[in-house]
Parts: structure tokens; C-alpha cells; sequence
């Protein structure tokens, strides 16, 4: 049985926001270190998975926040080496594409969680 739209029970669009950043963030790690190898793999991989706990276990907007700046660096080197290397082309462009996504999702789930909150009244924060 679904849930309504309007519903109480109904999950946050954040919520979908983040399961599809954290999907994403899996495909694209797991992938870049099958692509890569083992090695040059673990130092391809090793940024992203340093963004794990704060992605998966706390949900933290700072994490995502700061993991679309790095995503940004990982579709630059993606796209030049499909282009430098011609066989390589299809596989970058797929790592690209998962990783655009991610940073989609992530941006998304930060700008939702900040417009879900509820809003801090002067008694909240502590003025008077």
C-alpha cells in the first residue's frame, strides 16, 4: 500500500534526493575501481570513500555540499580522458554521466533538506 502525496507518512522528496546521490556514489566508485585496476583504482576511489560516512551514516548536507565539488573534478577528468583516448570514450562517458547525476542529486538534497526544515523563530535561537 502507498503512501498519498499529502500523507504524514509520505517521504520527504530529500529522502529520494539522497538514495539516488547515494546509488550513484556506489555505481560510480565501485565502477572507476573495476575500470581502473586495483591500485591506480584504491587512489581513484580513496576521495570518495573518505565521504562515505557522512553521505550514508549522518545524512550530513555538509558532506553533499562539499562532495559536488569534488564530483565537478571527477566529470572534467572523466571527459578528458574519453576524449584523449578513443577507446576509452563509451566507459568515460558513462563515469561522467553517473557522476553528473550524483552531483544532481546531491545538490537537490541539500536545497530540500534546507527547504524541509522547519524555521527557526527568535525563542528557538535564543534572541530576545
Amino acid at each position: 500500500m502507498s503512501a498519498a502525496v499529502g500523507s504524514k507518512h509520505a517521504r520527504p522528496l530529500s529522502f529520494w534526493a539522497w538514495v539516488c546521490a547515494v546509488v550513484a556514489h556506489m555505481v560510480l566508485a565501485n565502477g572507476l575501481w573495476v575500470w581502473t585496476g586495483l591500485l591506480p583504482g584504491l587512489l581513484v576511489v580513496l576521495p570518495l570513500a573518505a565521504a562515505v560516512p557522512g553521505l550514508i551514516v549522518k545524512r550530513s548536507t555538509y558532506t553533499a555540499g562539499w562532495m559536488t565539488l569534488l564530483l565537478v573534478l571527477y566529470v572534467a577528468g572523466l571527459l578528458s580522458e574519453g576524449f584523449s583516448i578513443p577507446s576509452r570514450r563509451t566507459l568515460a562517458a558513462v563515469f561522467a554521466s553517473v557522476a553528473m547525476i550524483e552531483f544532481i542529486a546531491l545538490v537537490l538534497f541539500v536545497r530540500l533538506t534546507a527547504r524541509e526544515k522547519p524555521p527557526v523563530t527568535a525563542r528557538q535561537s535564543g534572541s530576545s
